[in-house]
């Protein structure tokens, strides 16, 4: 006896009774469509709806029951958002009340999000956090559960974003009906189909592609290029190990790519790989069949057994565990019910996800807000101009100067060495086009941190945050002034000028020249020459030679007081053992040999 369809179909408060026919089509990193159609000749009959009840279903929940077990119904629910008449040639025509799964609430346009060392269940979460929960119930349950360092969200909606992370990170995402699920669920149904009596059609399909692929990142901490390669083996059922061994054999090249995500080490870039063979491995086996078991669900694990002839009997074996991951049901207003599905390998750990979108950034502003590398780097913590939920300041990101490097005498900053101040404006770009990888531009300026520019365009300069300055004017010549006015300037026309406030010293080993804001200069040296054709030495009150402290004070000395002086000899001695003074309006000593003035006191008058 054939068993009788139980159908249960609601919106909002509103029992559906009457139909002419209700699909559902559901899969996974989509959103879910169902079509509720009336044919127009029966509308405002007893128990049917009229057109005045389908204008008020816009926007309303439809919930869906169906099965032959009322203790295990199949349950959808999902959003009207479109009613149309459809017609043509004259005849009456259906009413189409259609629409899809509550997960069009996080499809709502692009958006934007700053997500900083968070694992994927959190940035889930935050990501639609503002929607409520009796809308759309999420369930975040990712195989990862490390932190991402960083991550970023790039004019998707929220819907296309989760679904991005879905392929990258080759976690499951699909609603079931009930609740949207990030990751594998811990629990799965499990439904038992017969090929012949639940299964009508069947196609099991072995298919080959290539699956050997390499990885390879870029790590600027420790100058080192990370990289790893899948092994293209399986310990999965002979057809999966025959289709692996067949695809690596024909598909022999292995392809070269840059990791799509961030990854730091190379465990991080090897269990990249290792997932994304997976899931290429799961594509490589998949049934396709067709049926009328209503408790078949999309998510849920199909076991398909056939009946075999051997010799004279019949056996039935298995010909495995499927994960469903497409469905069409469809009922007829007859309450027939019949399905159309796809699966692949029970065993699936990870899908392949081909329909995601990959953002193509383009250049974004954004806020210093941190130069305090930890690791001495020169990179810089940011903060995009966004306004948006969910913006963390980035990961330590490198700066692109005009010249960095090392050299054999230079280990460290042999180059530029700028790096943007705290509150600075810069300019990011993304290396590869990758959104995982911002890299800084350079520091742009705006209105209130700017000026500069004329008609004649002839300053340049170069300024420190305390006001060190640097200033080349192709007009005038340049200056170099520090934080206290203190400047170095070269006019350009044969004139330098070195000015300070306090005291200038120059030295070259044993050798200084002091000078002081009181007047005083010191030169220090152990030998002092003076060369020249004439030489003059002018003091309003004297002039001091002696031998005294490292301040240059001397403490006893010569002293020679004359208007006019001439020494000429061709050894000339003095001394005096306490006092030596010379006085005079002219003074002439002359010796052809030899002159000696030696005494306790001499006085010369």
């Amino acid at each position: 006896m054939e068993k009788k369809l139980i159908t249960e179909i609601n919106i909002e408060d509103k029992a559906i009774s009457h139909f002419a026919s209700f699909s559902l089509k559901q899969a996974f990193n989509a959103h879910h469509y169902f079509e509720l159609r009336f044919n127009h000749d029966q509308m405002g009959s007893p128990g049917m709806i009229s057109l005045n009840d389908s204008r008020d279903f816009v926007g309303k929940t439809l919930t869906a029951l169906f099965g032959y077990d009322s203790g295990s119904l199949q349950e959808f629910a999902g959003l009207v958002t479109k009613v149309e008449l459809a017609q043509s040639h004259g005849y009456h025509g259906v009413l189409i009340v259609s629409g899809y799964s509550p997960t069009i609430l996080i499809d709502r346009g692009p958006d934007l999000g700053s997500y900083l060392d968070k694992d994927l269940n959190t940035i889930v979460n935050l990501a639609t956090s503002d929607v409520p929960s009796n809308d759309i119930k999420i369930v975040a349950n990712a195989a990862r559960k490390d932190p991402i360092d960083y991550l970023i969200q790039y004019r998707e909606s929220d819907f296309d974003f989760l679904n991005r992370l879905s392929g990258e990170y080759h976690e499951w995402f699909y609603y079931d009906g009930k609740q949207l699920n990030f990751g594998k669920p811990d629990d799965q149904k499990e439904v038992a189909l017969i090929y012949g009596r639940d299964v009508q059609n069947l196609q099991y399909a072995m298919e080959i592609a290539p699956i050997k692929n390499k990885r390879f990142a870029y790590n600027p901490k420790q100058d080192e290029m990370l990289q790893s390669e899948s092994s293209g083996q399986s310990d999965g059922s002979p057809d999966l190990a025959h289709a692996i061994q067949v695809s690596n054999a024909m598909y022999s090249k292995t392809f070269n790519q840059p990791s799509l995500i961030r990854v730091d080490n190379n465990n991080d870039i090897k269990n990249h790989v290792q997932n994304e063979e997976k899931a290429h491995i799961s594509n490589l086996l998949k049934v396709n069949a067709s049926g009328d078991n209503a408790a078949l669900g999309i998510g849920s694990i199909a076991e398909i057994t056939m009946s075999v002839r051997k010799e004279l009997s019949f056996s039935t074996e298995s010909l495995g565990k499927f994960l469903i991951t497409s469905i069409n049901h469809d009922i007829d207003g007859t309450g027939k019910y019949y399905n159309t599905f796809e699966g692949v390998v029970a065993t699936t750990e990870r899908l392949l996800v081909k329909n995601y979108g990959k953002p193509s950034p383009d250049m974004q502003l954004a806020d210093v807000i941190d130069n305090a590398d930890p690791q001495g780097q020169g990179r810089i913590k940011v903060k995009f101009k966004w306004e948006c939920k969910t913006n963390d300041v980035t990961e330590w990101l490198r700066v692109i100067t005009p010249d960095a490097g090392s050299s054999d005498k230079v280990s460290k900053n042999r180059g530029f060495v700028f790096i943007p101040e705290i509150g600075d404006q810069v300019a990011l770009t993304f290396e590869e086009g990758n959104i995982a990888r911002p890299i800084v531009l350079g520091s742009v300026f705006h209105g209130k941190s700017s000026s500069g520019g004329s008609a004649s365009n002839n300053s340049k300069s170069l300024t420190s945050k305390s006001g060190h300055t640097l200033t080349m004017d192709d007009g005038a010549g340049m200056i170099m002034r520090d934080k206290d006015s203190n400047f170095i300037e070269l006019d350009g026309a044969g004139k330098a000028v070195f000015e300070t406030k306090e005291s200038i010293l120059i030295k070259c080993g044993e050798s200084s020249i002091f000078m002081d804001k009181t007047g005083k200069i010191i030169i220090k040296g152990k030998d002092i020459l003076t060369l020249g054709e004439n030489i003059g030495n002018s003091a309003s009150i004297s002039i001091g030679i002696g031998v005294g402290p490292e301040d240059g004070t001397p403490t006893s000395g010569i002293g020679i007081e004359s208007q006019t002086l001439d020494i000429g000899t061709k050894t000339l001695s003095m001394s005096g053992e306490t006092e030596a003074n010379l006085a005079s309006k002219k003074i002439n000593v002359g010796g052809e040999s030899e002159t000696n003035i030696s005494s306790g006191t001499i006085n010369l008058n």
